[in-house]
């Protein structure tokens, strides 16, 4: 039975426990929070193309549109989906702000235009994470071809990392059996951090001897061809819209 055991110092196992958890099921989720109808390629490409529209664009008028088209975007998802966005936005602003924040203060100048920018950057982020899981993500770089040594690193280390997650949450877990009710020095964190180190240059060494033995090659690699629907055709006028709209604001100013 599950049981949890106040305690009134040394909570880094009992506080980890639930951040690795948390990190294992977002690795393990198959299905996206809510189910895009259009294909996972065509959504890597909007996100690609509206994030190069808001980052060259410096018209007010134009992030007003990205901003209207994203509010659309959000009014079709569902209530939960779009609390989860929010949150995911809030934590994304914060990183964004933190790590620019030198910048922000040597800048004399368009800091308001600078911050909308990165909004909606994070904004348009926010709602793709939402609605695309990693095994989509990783159907649409096959379906536009990307070569597969980037996709099978970036497939591999996302494997890995769930996987050494599920260890360190076993580590964690035995540790808390094994100081029930009492009180855990930190200096446990060098040992967890020790044995997290051998356990991945373990199973890495084995993966690449069985990888070996198999006799894999990059040939192997499953290739996905494009899909059309309904629904991509929707995305990508939107995408084609942003543009008209960038060189037609553009030119105007201009």
């Amino acid at each position: 039975e599950r049981h949890q055991v106040p305690l009134t110092k040394g909570r880094l196992v009992q506080d980890n426990l639930s951040k690795f958890a948390a990190l294992v099921a977002f690795l393990t989720r198959i299905t996206p929070v809510y189910s895009a109808k259009n294909s996972p390629w065509v959504r890597i490409v909007e996100l690609i193309g509206l994030t190069i529209l808001i980052v060259l664009s410096s018209q007010v008028m134009f992030l007003w549109l990205m901003l209207i088209l994203m509010l659309v975007h959000l009014l079709i998802l569902p209530g939960s989906v779009i609390i989860t966005i929010s949150k995911k936005l809030c934590k994304l602003l914060l990183v964004s702000l933190v790590v620019l924040l030198p910048s922000l203060l040597l800048q004399a100048n368009n800091i308001g235009l600078f911050l909308a920018r990165i909004a909606l950057i994070m904004l348009n982020i926010s709602i793709f994470l939402s609605i695309t899981s990693w095994p989509q993500f990783i159907q649409g770089l096959k379906q536009l071809h990307l070569p597969n040594v980037i996709i099978l690193t970036l497939d591999i280390t996302m494997k890995y990392v769930y996987t050494l997650g599920v260890y360190i949450q076993e580590l964690l877990s035995s540790i808390k059996l094994r100081t029930f009710g009492q009180h855990v020095n930190r200096r446990v964190l060098g040992v967890i951090i020790g044995q997290v180190y051998l356990s991945a240059k373990k199973r890495t060494s084995d993966l690449y001897q069985a990888m070996l033995l198999r006799g894999y090659n990059s040939n192997n690699v499953a290739s996905w061809r494009l899909s059309w629907n309904k629904y991509d055709v929707i995305s990508m006028g939107e995408l084609l819209l942003a543009i008209v709209a960038y060189c037609l604001i553009r030119g105007v100013v201009a």
